[in-house]
């Protein structure tokens, strides 16, 4: 059996670039043969608090409307840290921009010091995967289906509750949910009600035959399934499996089954060592 080799997508850090570094980044990976720039979502950074750190939708807008060419997505939007009325309502706005440009990776959250620090609840590990459900419905519920029918939707738990609530514009282009995350819950809420599923790649080999069989099951067999290679901290480009050999990094990750494969960089040195590799 030929395997194909996954298409290539770059997750970009918020932290320690300003808005225009980020941007020129963004600019330059626009220019080169990738799916799309991923953008973190870190409302703090650890170490010196004056330390930029940039907000992933104002980035995402910033940048659709800045480089024409580019598709970006979330890497992914924490749940705990926006009303999800509110984050749906800011998809559908930069997806008025972004015309097929923009997907949404969601995930459970994983930062519980972030949001103390910014007092947000963080919740239970169970909370926040009960609390993800509830987001993916409602951001189904206001980004699909005819403009002019208001959204009720009874949530469970704590989450919280629609109630005639108006959603117009709605994306004229389907904004495709990505669910993240090597949870059981995760996975199989991203079989049932996503467009596709992220994991690390130190995970997803463990996650993506839960993930197929989950699929085959609900008769959706043409999701997607994401794996994201992480920079440890101090690590280099140059020092990553990717970096020593892109072609053979990116043929492996289809031997695992990875649709598309996501490299992390930070830095405009990061960048310009990825142009290199892969131009």
């Amino acid at each position: 059996m030929t395997i194909k080799s996954p298409r290539l997508g770059v997750a970009l850090g918020t932290i320690g670039l300003t808005a225009s570094e980020w941007l020129d980044c963004a600019g330059e990976l626009a220019q080169l043969p990738i799916e799309r720039v991923w953008i973190w979502d870190h409302l703090m950074g650890r170490g010196a608090p004056d330390r930029p750190v940039l907000e992933a939708l104002t980035l995402a807008s910033a940048a659709v409307a800045r480089h024409r060419s580019l598709s970006v997505g979330t890497l992914v939007l924490d749940v705990t840290k926006r009303h999800p009325a509110l984050a749906a309502k800011s998809a559908a706005t930069i997806a008025s921009m972004a015309e097929g440009r923009l997907a949404i990776g969601l995930g459970a959250g994983g930062d519980a010091t972030e949001h103390e620090a910014l007092g947000m609840a963080f919740g239970t590990g169970d909370e926040r995967l009960a609390l993800m459900e509830e987001t993916v419905g409602i951001f189904r519920a206001m980004l699909e289906g005819d403009p002019a029918q208001r959204v009720t939707r009874r949530a469970r738990g704590d989450a919280p509750s629609l109630l005639d609530a108006a959603s117009a514009p709605r994306p004229i282009q389907h904004v495709p949910l990505f669910i993240a995350g090597d949870h059981e819950r995760s996975i199989d809420l991203a079989a049932r009600a996503g467009d596709g599923w992220i994991a690390p790649t130190a995970s997803f080999a463990r996650g993506i035959q839960r993930f197929r069989q989950a699929s085959e099951r609900v008769g959706r067999t043409a999701l997607t399934a994401i794996a994201l290679q992480e920079l440890r901290k101090g690590e280099s480009l140059g020092e990553t499996p990717f970096g020593r050999d892109p072609q053979g990094w990116l043929a492996a990750q289809g031997a695992t089954g990875a649709d598309c494969a996501v490299i992390t960089l930070r830095s405009r040195s990061d960048v310009a060592q990825f142009s290199a590799m892969i131009r």
